[in-house]
């Protein structure tokens, strides 16, 4: 299992470090358009009232002020950039782990070497966590080094914390990717469902959030990721956490189960 890991994040290597230079340019121009808003003296607050509800939900999420470098980090950077983007990105890359064996026919020599079918599955999306960490880990001395040069201030534990739980989410979104990795032989079909899920379930949570459908978007992992409350609040949902975790390994093992039962053999 731990062969098809180290193999295949190897592999993966060169595309987490272009999406991590792509995530740094974001986080430059970001960051360093903060000052000169601020003193612009725009009433960033008046514009986020003036927002549809829809819209707060989505781009926003729950800051309440968007004058504050928290606040302003998660409304440009975490809530669309993490919440979203990252979350489709990794669905659309775990989509392609499995199906992308069988659509090569690569799938009948993997599975002819001494590897169960589940060990490889696991194997395949441990090879993501690699990429995940490390994706994290620079964007977050990113994002605190470039608060420091603008001359602003920000709670590192709380900054980590986002990037931290934010592991959590990515992993429960790749797991998304799995399942339809497994359940389709073709790489675009599976890439489709896994990412179009995850897309369709943050637009459930957007669209229902505070309605009396409210109960319908607990079904989207994005409902259990609130980078603003852990940023600008400073409070961590550990039960949401416990959930996003529990989610992930729900996923990897209905993967397994379903990938056992396959027949794979054309």
């Amino acid at each position: 299992m731990f062969e098809i890991t180290t193999f295949e994040a190897g592999r993966r290597l060169r595309g987490s470090l272009l999406l991590t230079v792509a995530l740094l340019a974001l986080i430059v121009l970001t960051v360093a358009l903060f000052p000169s808003i601020a003193e612009s003296g725009t009433d960033l607050d008046a514009y986020l009232e003036s927002l549809p509800p829809e819209a707060t939900r989505a781009f926003v999420g729950s800051v309440t002020t968007l004058t504050t470098i928290e606040g302003y980090l998660v409304s440009q950077l975490y809530q669309f950039g993490w919440v979203l983007l990252l979350a489709v990105y990794y669905a659309y890359a775990a989509a392609s782990t499995v199906a992308g064996e069988i659509e090569r026919g690569t799938i009948g020599m993997t599975l002819s070497m001494p590897v169960s079918r589940t060990r490889f599955v696991v194997g395949k999306f441990l090879s993501l966590l690699p990429g995940i960490v490390l994706v994290n880990a620079i964007t977050f001395l990113g994002v605190y080094v470039g608060v420091v040069l603008i001359d602003e201030s920000i709670d590192a534990l709380d900054l980590f914390a986002v990037h931290a739980y934010s592991i959590a989410y990515l992993l429960a979104c790749a797991g998304v990717g799995l399942l339809a990795s497994v359940a389709f032989d073709s790489i675009r079909r599976a890439q489709t469902a896994g990412a179009g899920a995850v897309f369709g379930l943050f637009l459930l949570d957007t669209f229902t959030f505070d309605t009396d459908y409210d109960w319908l978007g607990d079904l989207a992992l994005s409902r259990y990721f609130d980078p603003g409350e852990i940023l600008a609040d400073g409070e961590i949902a550990w039960g949401d956490l416990s959930l996003l975790l529990a989610a992930a390994v729900v996923l990897v093992v209905l993967s397994s189960e379903l990938f056992e039962r396959r027949d794979v053999s054309e």
